[in-house]
């Protein structure tokens, strides 16, 4: 039924009315480029002929004021971040917000790659969202950007000294903290050591989570070591080998932070070495692979943010005057998973563009 209790035509008869294929409808009414105007206009006429769609909604589809927002995260097999670029893609086809959105999967943890993509990318777009490498060629490329008259925002990790309009994601240096708190108190002031597991130092939020860590561990628990950060580019079988190498070494270890993804290779790390419970760990990104760590408990904590929250925060800044505060942080304990029905990951990935 249509929205006024009429029957409501399909897909296939807004194409035939419009005299355009079924994918250049499909294409249309979700907002996706490369759509010549007059066409457009046709198939909107068609939808509202139809009775495909309210008034209100075939008006904001024909606006033209509506942006182009290009989202770039990194290829990686972090589940977190492709959960997130999965999650993007679904929630931008229910949502107009005055918006195209686009997302891309890039190889972007190298700071020459990234920089080229937004040279590409932002060419297209008005506003430009990324997972910041935070390295002068991608700042220098940003502020072009800016110089370009987009909007260009950093996502979950920040540029330093960029001129770039917002960053959205979480206070960095309190998730470090709090991660220092949590290992810090389950070690019962027993001496130890504690590592941190990161992708790269070229990601300022997992700098920034480190120095966090450090800093309160320093400050307020000296029966506790630092026994050193681990780069392993976000990759469960390096995170893994890795952290073998780290227990070998290190058997008054107590804890782990993992600043970045793929906790599941550490994890792997615990169970082959018999230091389950032993090696308390702590990480970031709520996705399927840490809720079933955090359920068999072979994970303290998962701290992370309210993924709806992101994107509205994200969509917010194409029209909003001033920069977004810090996003809230969530902590995710085996004691309070989020019911079934939010577990993330769940629906199969999408194509690496949309």
């Amino acid at each position: 039924m249509g929205f006024d209790g009429m029957p409501r035509a399909g897909i296939r008869e807004i194409a035939a009315a419009a005299g355009v294929s079924e994918a250049t409808v499909d294409r249309v009414l979700h907002g996706r480029p490369n759509v010549r105007p007059g066409t457009a206009e046709r198939v909107l006429a068609a939808a509202a002929a139809c009775r495909y769609l309210p008034e209100a909604e075939i008006a904001r589809l024909a606006r033209p004021d509506r942006k182009r927002l290009t989202v770039v995260f990194p290829r990686s097999a972090n589940p977190f971040i492709r959960g997130l670029n999965h999650e993007l893609r679904e929630w931008a086809q229910v949502r107009d917000r005055g918006a195209r959105i686009h997302s891309y999967l890039l190889d972007s943890m190298d700071p020459a790659v990234l920089a080229r993509s937004l040279r590409r990318l932002g060419r297209k777009s008005d506003a430009i969202a990324f997972f910041g490498v935070d390295h002068p060629e991608v700042r220098d490329e940003a502020d072009r950007l800016v110089d370009q008259g987009k909007l260009v925002l950093t996502l979950i990790s920040d540029l330093t000294g960029s001129r770039r309009q917002g960053f959205v994601g979480i206070d960095n240096l309190a998730a470090g903290r709090t991660a220092a708190f949590l290992l810090a108190s389950a070690s019962g002031g027993r001496p130890g050591k504690l590592a941190v597991v990161a992708a790269t130092r070229q990601f300022r939020a997992h700098v920034e989570r480190e120095l966090g860590f450090q800093e309160l561990i320093q400050r307020d628990h000296p029966n506790l070591q630092f026994a050193g950060t681990l780069e392993g580019q976000d990759d469960s079988w390096t995170n893994m080998q890795m952290t073998l190498a780290l227990l070998d070494r290190h058997p008054d270890l107590v804890g782990i932070y993992n600043v970045g993804g793929s906790s599941e290779g550490i994890g792997m790390a615990l169970r082959r070495t018999g230091r389950l419970g032993q090696v308390r760990l702590v990480g970031h990104g709520f996705s399927a692979d840490t809720r079933r760590m955090l359920e068999e408990g072979v994970m303290m904590a998962v701290l992370t943010q309210r993924n709806q929250t992101l994107l509205e925060v994200l969509i917010d800044q194409l029209h909003a005057a001033e920069p977004p505060a810090p996003l809230p942080m969530q902590i995710i304990f085996p004691t309070n998973l989020p019911g079934p029905a939010h577990r993330p990951g769940a629906a199969p990935g999408g194509r690496d563009r949309s």
